[in-house]
């Protein structure tokens, strides 16, 4: 999930954040899809704005996309309601304009930021975003929108010590996203401007961690009437908060000098801005100026008592109730839930929710069946282009098998001729007038083999003319060998000496008749020539070779 939702623009960003899980809330999305990270980004950062990597230029700095978006999924807003939300170390203003986004007019949006040049950067990075109108009071920059967006109030101030006693912080908020890292005692303070049902999400040391407010802040006086001392109250506050780490992450402090108080401007009421108050308070407003408007005593259709006719808000001019409501907070006509209600409340929201996630694990199932099934089918295509595929290799290697089996075949024939031909010249002649070579006799073994090789490439009548040439030479060579011979013996040669030499000259011809030769009938035949030491040895040459 972490670090993977780089996209090259806002749509690839948002569609990679859903994709790893980021982003499961169709309205989170639609808000991450209209509120583009580039205008939001450090200057000179431009080119890596859709990177999921937090940016930092100076005292400008935006966390990565993916922490946002596990932040504004676990603040859990309600599209187009009149939630309250506080961003504490607002910087560029960006998660301020997401939830602006999601929470639509009727709701509430402040932002606390300390460093004057990071307010800068926040009023440019929303007039990039949107055309807006910015109203500048005491240190409170308002930013008015004409598309229906609801304002953003961004207010200079130190997020550690905001009052609590004055302005909106008395009725306290609904949503408090926290933009820097804060230790646990800094915590603690900030969870108390949350209102009851509230939500808190913010990194605490190294951890992101979502604080959620169950019961009301309940203040019991008691006063030691027996002692008389009016100082002894004691005040018992009754605080429950439940928390839940979401993921670790990397958060630079927030800021603690200098130690501003700051207040945030409550929000006044006026028949303008009443659309923006909660519906408990609109329809308590509504009845209150209609009545005012009304008669002082009302005709009922049976006979009501007298205190039953008597229309008590008619008792106060219009003109006094506007003045009675305008001192007034958002939650002023809520009932007021104790623990038990609340947690009813919130009972029903988890099962809303535990629903929401079964439909989810069940659509997600049958897309984990699909993918399987389309997997099986991937891989039985894959296996059948690989059984193809050995064959063609099966196919090709048994013909490279082929040609290498004759090449080597033809390799150990010339090495055969070759050391045939080195142990005929290693005979040494007889006693003749000078020494006689045998190379005759491996220029017939090439000739043998040359006329093999010319058999087995011709046709037959080619075989046929190449056996009777062959036969015409034998007969010649087999005149020159007797010629030698006798040459070679001379008259002064016994009986037993020619008989061996023709013994000799008969096994060469007999050799000479096989067109099939091979090197071992060669050393057959040199075997059999061989004598006794004082008997002389003698080969056959042609007058050539002489």
């Amino acid at each position: 999930m972490a670090w993977r939702s780089s996209g090259t623009d806002n749509t690839e960003m948002v569609d990679k954040l859903k994709r790893f899980g980021v982003l499961t809330s169709a309205h989170v999305e639609a808000a991450f899809r209209g509120v583009d990270r580039k205008f939001f980004v450090p200057r000179g950062n431009e080119h890596m704005a859709h990177a999921d990597q937090p940016l930092k230029e100076g005292l400008v700095h935006i966390s990565a996309p993916h922490i946002y978006g596990s932040a504004v999924e676990a603040l859990d807003l309600s599209p187009n309601s009149s939630t309250s939300f506080l961003n504490v170390g607002s910087g560029t203003g960006y998660i301020s304009c997401v939830a602006a986004a999601i929470l639509g007019p009727d709701s509430l949006n402040y932002g606390v930021e300390l460093h004057d040049e990071v307010i800068g950067h926040c009023k440019a990075s929303i007039g990039r975003w949107k055309t807006n109108i910015v109203e500048e009071l005491n240190g409170v920059s308002t930013f008015h929108f004409a598309d229906g967006t609801p304002d953003i109030q961004v207010i200079k101030g130190n997020g550690l010590n905001i009052l609590k006693s004055k302005g909106e912080s008395v009725v306290g908020f609904d949503r408090i996203y926290i933009g820097a890292a804060v230790d646990k005692e800094e915590l603690a303070s900030i969870t108390k401007l949350l209102s009851p049902g509230g939500i808190l999400v913010g990194p605490v040391d190294d951890e992101l961690v979502k604080v959620v407010r169950v019961g009301n802040i309940s203040f019991e006086v008691e006063n030691d009437r027996t002692t008389g001392d009016d100082d002894s109250s004691m005040i018992v506050m009754d605080e429950e908060f439940t928390s839940q780490i979401l993921s670790g992450v990397r958060f630079a402090p927030l800021v603690t000098s200098p130690a501003l108080k700051t207040v945030i401007p409550a929000n006044l009421w006026s028949p303008t801005i009443q659309r923006g108050y909660p519906s408990e308070f609109k329809k308590a407003g509504m009845q209150l100026l209609m009545c005012s408007s009304s008669q002082l005593v009302q005709p009922l259709p049976r006979v009501p008592s007298e205190d039953e006719r008597v229309n008590v808000a008619a008792m106060l001019p219009k003109s006094l109730w506007l003045e009675i409501l305008s001192y007034t907070h958002r939650k002023w006509f809520e009932p007021e839930q104790n623990e038990t209600d609340y947690l009813k409340r919130r009972l029903r929201e988890e099962k809303a929710k535990a629903a929401q996630a079964e439909r989810a694990r069940r659509e997600a199932e049958e897309r984990c069946l699909a993918a399987e099934r389309e997997r099986a089918v991937y891989r039985l295509l894959a296996r059948r282009w690989q059984s193809r595929l050995n064959a063609l290799l099966a196919q090709q290697n048994g013909q490279d098998e082929n040609a290498r089996q004759q090449d080597e075949a033809a390799e150990e024939l010339s090495d055969l001729l070759d050391m045939g031909g080195a142990r005929n010249n290693a005979i040494v002649p007889v006693q003749v007038e000078g020494r006689a070579t045998l190379a005759g006799l491996r220029a017939m073994m090439h000739q043998l083999n040359g006329d093999a090789n010319n058999e087995g490439q011709g046709n037959d009548d080619e075989d046929e003319a190449s056996a009777a040439d062959q036969d015409d030479d034998d007969m010649e060579e087999d005149s020159q060998n007797q010629d030698l011979l006798e040459f070679l013996v001379g008259d002064n040669g016994s009986d037993d000496e020619s008989d061996d030499f023709a013994s000799v000259a008969e096994e060469e011809e007999d050799s000479n008749e096989n067109d099939s030769v091979v090197m071992e009938d060669v050393d057959n035949t040199i075997a059999k020539s061989h004598r006794a030491v004082d008997q002389p040895r003698t080969v056959s040459m042609s007058s050539d070779d002489l």
